[in-house]
């Protein structure tokens, strides 16, 4: 019976460890795949404002955005 105990609390401790990488690991995916391209395109978008007089504020806007997207 004992042995039943502690092969439950050894799998559980597993289960425990493997939810909390793939969650990791799911979150770094995300950040890399779609965060960093719309946070790129954003800062591109925001210079292209930026080059344009009448479009500065817009511009800087989309630069604080886009930081904003990565945190």
């Amino acid at each position: 019976m004992i042995e039943l105990l502690i092969a439950l609390v050894v799998l559980t401790g597993l289960f425990w460890i493997g939810y909390h990488v793939t969650g990791a690991l799911l979150s770094a995916a995300i950040w890399l795949c779609i965060k960093l391209p719309f946070a790129i395109f954003l800062c591109g978008l925001g210079l292209v404002c930026c080059v344009t007089i009448f479009l500065i504020p817009l511009g800087g806007k989309c630069f604080k955005f886009a930081f904003e997207v990565l945190t």
